[in-house]
C-alpha cells in the first residue's frame, strides 16, 4: 500500500462533494412537496409526473440508463479499490432512495480518496482543455440546481 499522498488531485473529492451536495439540494427543493402527500401517494404523484411529456420521459430513459452503466462500474471500481460491500451499498441505496446526484458524487470523492491515497500512481487529475469540458459540466450542474432553488413549488 502507498500512503504517499498526492495533494494535485484532493481538488477532485472537495469538487464531488460539492456536487453531491448541491445535487442533493437542487433536488430536494423539487421533492418535498411530494412527501407532505405521504410516502406511497407522494411516490406515485412523483412519478406520474416524471414522464407526463415525451421530453420527461426522454430524460427519466437516460437517467435510468446512465444509472445502470454508473452503478456496474460503481460495484466493480469500488470492489477493485477494497471499498467495502457496505459503503458501495450505501451508495447505492442512497442513490436509488434520496437521489443518485447526490450519492454518486460521494462515491467518487471517495473514490477519488482511496486512488489518492492508496494508489498514487493510478492517480490522475483532469488537465489542460479537460478543464474545459469539466467546468462547463459543472455550470451546468450548477446552473439546474440554481434553477431548481428558484421554482420551488408551493
Amino acid at each position: 500500500m502507498n500512503t504517499q499522498i498526492n495533494h494535485s488531485s484532493a481538488w477532485q473529492e472537495k469538487l464531488y462533494i460539492l456536487l453531491g451536495i448541491a445535487g442533493l439540494i437542487g433536488t430536494w427543493a423539487q421533492v418535498l412537496g411530494y412527501l407532505e402527500a405521504g410516502f406511497l401517494a407522494g411516490n406515485i404523484q412523483f412519478w406520474k409526473e416524471t414522464v407526463t411529456t415525451p421530453a420527461a420521459t426522454f430524460i427519466v430513459v437516460d437517467i435510468f440508463v446512465l444509472a445502470a452503466a454508473v452503478f456496474v462500474l460503481m460495484f466493480a471500481e469500488g470492489r477493485r479499490l477494497g471499498m467495502g460491500a457496505g459503503w458501495l451499498w450505501t451508495y447505492f441505496l442512497g442513490s436509488a432512495l434520496i437521489g443518485i446526484s447526490c450519492f454518486v458524487p460521494l462515491f467518487l470523492a471517495h473514490r477519488q480518496r482511496v486512488i489518492r491515497t492508496q494508489h498514487a500512481a493510478q492517480n490522475v487529475a483532469p488537465e489542460g482543455t479537460d478543464l474545459i469540458a469539466v467546468g462547463l459540466a459543472v455550470l451546468i450542474g450548477l446552473g439546474a440546481v440554481v434553477y431548481s432553488l428558484m421554482h420551488i413549488p408551493g
